[in-house]
């Protein structure tokens, strides 16, 4: 594992360097690095971005392909989560921070490479009135609106935990054909179970939504921190609200069949600042666990 992160961190500062981005900032000395860990990935996966600096910053930003990423504190500096998801376009991503201090301004930048993932198809069958837009706007709001302020520091400190034993249904990725017709792809894990089985949280967090939604049925958000949130979908029934503080298997809700479901499972999801990603890479210890 050290070889490894010292094999990305070296890639990404030369990266940098050859794109003359790592220098400081003409006449100030400052110096700023990038880390990107691990500097390869497949759609879905998500990478940890460091920001390293010596000198007292008064603001810093992280761009990913343009797009603004918070940054949290860090030990030795600054650190972010980035996702991907099969929406991602294959490719280079360009990560770039910029730090202003009393010295002026410096960027630096590295890359990551994502590649192509191997999704499948599923067809299911469902009642057309599940499928109208306007459910899906009304959800998307609602799921938007517990997404919207994220605890600003991480809240755990080893691999996250599947939330209910069984074989995985539904895999990530798959791409959803309903009644005849695509409908995106399935940006998440389902898991078999029997009806009532205990739900509960992957890790540490704090509850940001417990109701039904039109599509997810009974649904719980939690906020593990730093951007990061998981969903747990289709419930019998939910067993805390928001606001309450779970720690790691504490029981969130019962499976169940609620909202567009064909019958008893669990859906589990995971987001990234907004992009969904596979929460089974999640589960295993390395550079997304040990913050």
């Amino acid at each position: 594992m050290r070889a490894a992160r010292c094999r990305s961190f070296l890639i990404a500062t030369v990266l940098a360097v050859a794109a003359g981005l790592s220098r400081p900032a003409e006449g100030t000395g400052t110096a700023l690095a990038v880390e990107v860990l691990p500097s390869a990935i497949v759609q879905g996966q998500a990478v940890r971005v460091r920001v390293r600096t010596a000198a007292p910053a008064s603001a810093i930003m992280l761009r990913v392909d343009g797009r603004a990423v918070p940054l949290h504190r860090s030990a030795g500096g600054y650190q972010a989560f980035v996702g991907t998801s099969p929406l991602t376009k294959p490719g280079a991503l360009r990560v770039k921070a910029a730090i202003s201090g009393q010295a002026g301004v410096a960027t630096a930048q590295a890359r990551v490479v994502v590649r192509a993932g191997t999704f499948g198809i599923r067809r299911l069958t469902v009642p057309p009135a599940l499928l109208d837009p306007a459910l899906v706007e009304q959800e998307r709001r609602r799921v938007a609106a517990a997404t919207a302020r994220p605890l600003p520091a991480p809240l755990w400190r080893s691999p996250f935990r599947r939330p209910v034993e069984g074989p995985v249904t539904s895999g990530y990725g798959v791409r959803s054909i309903y009644n005849g017709v695509p409908r995106g792809y399935h940006l998440g894990v389902d898991f078999r179970a029997s009806a009532g089985t205990p739900v509960r949280a992957a890790h540490r967090g704090l509850v940001t939504l417990a109701e039904e939604l039109p599509l997810s049925g009974k649904t719980v958000v939690l906020d593990h921190g730093a951007g990061i949130f998981t969903t747990y979908q289709h419930l019998s029934a939910i067993t805390v609200r928001p606001g309450r503080r779970v720690n790691r298997g504490d029981v969130v809700g019962r499976v169940g069949s609620t909202g567009l479901s064909t019958g008893p499972h669990l859906h589990w999801g995971m987001r990234v600042h907004g992009v969904r990603v596979n929460p089974l890479d999640w589960t295993a210890a390395g550079a997304l666990t040990t913050p």
